[in-house]
């Protein structure tokens, strides 16, 4: 039993110097030597290529340091008029903007959707929007009034249709495209 016992003793005395050996040589080293990943090589890329842009509508190609012309404000636009050449038609109401603000129900082109009408600034209009509106109407963001013609204007500013006050709560008009449309509540 005794044999066994040294036996025992020497074995696990050579097991702990191991440890304490590993653990010496361990600390020695620094520790960014022991945790930093080797080092990446660069991908190497093809050269850098320049040609001049399309426009955005599609028109034509354009020079390199050419820009597309800004949008055109609301009163530059022209559209299809309920009145004589621009003119409000002669039943036409003065319009008050806060007056218009809030939802209304839309009829153009045989078909019926909703409009709502804010005070919130987009641009030099106030913000707007349609719902299951189709054509034009689809692109309406923004509307202005000036004088008695209330302007409704895509997300760029630039109109897309033109309305009159013709009765209390009722406006009519139409879209460049000469669709008729009239808003009520």
């Amino acid at each position: 039993m005794r044999v066994v016992h040294a036996v025992t003793g020497i074995a696990l005395l050579a097991a702990l110097a191991g440890c304490d050996r590993t653990s010496d040589a361990y600390q020695q080293q620094s520790p960014s030597a022991t945790l930093a990943p080797a080092p990446l090589n660069p991908q190497p890329i093809g050269g850098v290529q320049s040609s001049g842009l399309s426009d955005p509508t599609g028109q034509q190609p354009m020079a390199p340091g050419q820009f597309p012309a800004p949008p055109q404000s609301p009163t530059q636009t022209q559209v299809a008029s309920a009145g004589a050449a621009g003119t409000p038609p002669a039943n036409a109401m003065d319009i008050k903007k806060d007056q218009m603000v809030g939802g209304w129900k839309v009829s153009a082109a045989g078909a019926n959707c909703n409009m709502f009408l804010t005070l919130t600034k987009f641009g030099n209009a106030s913000r707007g929007g349609t719902s299951k509106c189709v054509g034009e109407l689809t692109t309406m963001r923004a509307w202005d009034v000036a004088g008695k013609q209330v302007t409704l204007m895509d997300s760029t500013g630039n109109q897309i249709g033109k309305l009159f006050k013709t009765g209390d709560n009722q406006y009519s008009g139409s879209t460049n495209s000469g669709t008729q449309i009239s808003i009520t509540r």
